[in-house]
């Protein structure tokens, strides 16, 4: 009775965190962009290297599968924001999105928070977790902004009870599991460039599949926002000031399914 007790216990919090809430903003238009460009990552952790490859990994995902988009070139949106004095994600948050249009020549922009990188590893519980919200922009105004979480959770009940029944044996129950865990890391780590490189492109695929068809594919959209540009670089020229303000922003609460690997051992 104790172990069903225990098991029961272990379960609930195994799967607790998977789901939770966040305000994000409501979409201001239902035309998603044609032309793309995925802004530098603004990092809220302490993972430099991660919100680097973080970004690579969201663009080789659109290469692979542009889903109607044309996704400018990393080195190309870079340069340009270079030009501007823009080297980081974070500064991106006081630029107004239709301004950040102008410099890039491009209707959509992609900017990625990234809230969380996390490799937990503990005895009997290991979790390998990336947490980021993107928001999708056309011409200025929000198109669609969503929060990703791909969590892979792995839970050794067999080796928990092991330890209850073999108490003398406990430590080498669990470092067992740990060192299978730290060898996983490693590995992923020299493959992939970053530790977390397989759940950053599981939250990749996720945010594809968020996503609807670009316009990309529509020859008179396209033309249409080349000349929609054209115009803004002459406005900004003839007047930097000339973007309302808005005056407030409406927020919705949206609910968080995590994806990932569940693994009970």
């Amino acid at each position: 009775m104790r172990r069903g007790v225990l098991i029961t216990i272990l379960l609930l919090f195994f799967f607790t965190g998977c789901s939770s809430r966040r305000m994000v903003l409501r979409s201001e238009t239902s035309t998603p962009p044609a032309k793309l460009a995925i802004l530098p990552v603004d990092n809220l952790t302490n993972d430099v290297l991660g919100a680097q490859v973080l970004r690579t990994v969201i663009y080789a995902a659109f290469k692979e599968n542009p889903k109607g988009y044309e996704v400018q070139p990393i080195e190309d949106t870079d340069e340009l924001l270079l030009s501007e004095g823009l080297t980081d994600g974070g500064q991106l948050r006081s630029i107004n999105p239709l301004k950040l249009s102008e410099i890039l020549g491009t209707d959509g922009l992609l900017y990625v928070k990234l809230e969380e990188l996390s490799l937990m590893t503990l005895p009997f519980y290991h979790v390998r977790k990336v947490d980021m919200t993107y928001k999708m922009y056309n011409m200025g105004r929000l198109y669609s902004e969503e929060p990703l979480v791909v969590a892979n959770r792995f839970l050794d009940i067999n080796g928990i009870l092991k330890t209850l029944d073999d108490p003398s044996n406990g430590l080498a129950y669990a470092s067992k599991g740990i060192v299978i865990h730290q060898g996983l890391r490693f590995i992923t780590a020299g493959l992939g460039k970053h530790e977390l490189r397989p759940e950053m492109g599981m939250v990749s695929l996720k945010l594809l599949r968020t996503l609807p068809i670009g316009s990309g594919w529509n020859e008179e959209y396209r033309e249409q926002v080349e000349r929609e540009i054209l115009k803004l670089r002459e406005k900004f020229i003839d007047n930097e000031n000339f973007i309302p303000q808005k005056l407030g922003n409406e927020y919705i609460e949206k609910k968080i399914l995590e994806d990932g690997i569940q693994v009970i051992n």
